[in-house]
């Protein structure tokens, strides 16, 4: 079978051409703003500062060569060495002539965060230095109502864990996975009061069907039932945002290891500043900082007493501490995941840029969840499926190679499959007719409104 071709930054209508003709210039201005308050920070008379002067005026060049749509060009033999550029780049540049405005969408703006981490890594004062920290830090500052929250409930669950019987078990690992799905737009209403009796009660079915309206694919059970029948006790995540979705992620974590159905979280995280927001090592440790600290959050604004908050954030810090230091969870990093390579290299004939490896070791893993729009995006090859084209053939060799999969992601690009017939149709409809922006109605699917959580055994 012949695979669709991959969306272009020029296909008409698309949120793909959106992205490019606006969504870039805007973030890469951004980033410009980000640098500029750094350096008014340092001293004015210093190297450090004046090497920050240069990377902010080659932001600004960046920003020209999106915005007049200039040739996407290879990495240098410096740049390749000074920031590890993966030599997969230039291999995809050299099969021909692209354009930001015409080149593969997914392949543009994987290289753009490459691009802007190469001007860092150039100057040694400024080469560990995340860009995009200001913003990771002041979203997840602005989420403090749903951490304090999740953080309060967790801690009047967590007690409740080892007497859950079977039914109970399954009810909070469909919630827990909703809360890892929906991330900062989650819906707190879930969990209700945090006991056993609540979360099977008719109001805990009413939230949890009230959120499950707009999930379009759920195989939620189906990943159940992989975790309850495997032989192995570890559950690897592929990680997608910092802040309050990997903070979701960990509660998820917790309660599978608390619960004794896994003993061993991995965490994948990203090896370099990327997609803006998403998860680096030391955004975890960050986090775990920022909820210690007395002053990142203002618990004043809450309406309760803010001791109890203070005292569940310390009790969450405690108990993930607690599972880093035994091996509960573990955070690791691997440059394929910040390659424009799809998951098709997760296979053990792709021995070039470490696919084969990471197959060998998830291998090991009861599910492999991948968090996100991108990793969605990687798993379907950024293709122009049918949106009725089943999952197992959309994600090619994965369908088969052994892993066990789920991804759960808010849906914020064009490629969608796995939709039953007539569901896109509806959608669109809808959307066209309720929005008033005058958006395409396909871009239902690029609003974060909608969500799916697609599994496969890795047997078709």
């Amino acid at each position: 079978m012949s695979l669709p071709q991959i969306f272009k930054n020029n296909d008409n209508g698309t949120f793909g051409q959106f992205t490019a003709t606006s969504r870039w210039p805007t973030l890469i201005g951004n980033a410009v703003d980000d640098l500029q308050a750094e350096l008014e920070t340092l001293d004015g008379s210093s190297q450090h500062f004046r090497d920050g002067q240069k990377i902010q005026q080659s932001l600004v060049q960046l920003r020209k060569e999106v915005e007049t749509d200039q040739a996407i060009r290879p990495f240098s033999a410096d740049e390749i060495k000074i920031a590890d550029v993966p030599g997969s780049f230039n291999e995809h540049i050299a099969l021909g002539a692209q354009t930001w405005q015409t080149g593969g969408w997914l392949f543009c703006e994987v290289y753009l965060y490459r691009r802007i981490n190469v001007l860092f890594r150039s100057y040694a004062s400024w080469r560990d230095f995340d860009i995009f920290n200001r913003v990771k830090q002041s979203t997840f500052q602005s989420s403090m109502i749903g951490v304090v929250e999740l953080a309060v409930r967790y801690q009047k669950l967590q007690s409740q864990l080892e007497s859950a019987d079977a039914e109970a078990l399954e009810l909070l690992y469909k919630e827990f996975i909703e809360i890892s799905l929906w991330g900062n737009a989650t819906d707190l209403s879930l969990l209700t009061n945090a006991t056993l009796e609540d979360i099977k009660s008719l109001q805990g079915e009413q939230a949890r069907k009230a959120s499950e309206s707009k999930i379009l694919i759920n195989d939620t059970a189906k990943s159940w039932k992989q975790l309850q029948s495997s032989q192995h006790k570890r559950v690897d995540f592929v990680l997608d945002n910092s802040g309050f979705e990997v903070y979701a992620d960990l509660m998820l974590a917790l309660f599978l290891l608390d619960t004794g159905v896994v003993k061993e979280c991995i965490f994948h995280a990203k090896d370099i500043p990327y997609m803006v927001s998403d998860c680096m090592i030391k955004d975890f440790e960050l986090l775990l900082q920022d909820m210690q600290s007395p002053d990142f959050f203002d618990l004043k604004q809450l309406q309760h007493d803010e001791q109890p908050g203070r005292e569940a954030l310390a009790f969450l810090v405690k108990t993930i501490r607690d599972q880093v230091e035994k091996g509960g969870i573990r955070f690791v990093q691997d440059s394929f995941w910040t390659t424009e390579l799809d998951y098709t290299h997760i296979d053990p004939s792709e021995t070039k840029y470490h696919g084969a490896e990471i197959h060998k070791s998830l291998l090991n893993s009861a599910l492999v969840i991948f968090k996100g729009d991108l990793n969605y995006r990687k798993l379907t090859g950024d293709r122009k499926w049918p949106r009725t084209t089943k999952w197992e053939t959309a994600i090619g060799p994965l369908a088969s190679n052994g892993l066990k999969t789920l991804s759960l992601r808010t849906c914020k690009a064009d490629v969608v499959v796995g939709l039953a017939s007539g569901v896109d149709e509806k959608l669109c409809s809808e959307w066209e007719s309720s929005n008033n922006k005058g958006e395409p109605g396909s871009w239902w699917s690029s609003s974060g409104k909608y969500a799916v959580i697609c599994f496969c055994d890795g047997q078709n």
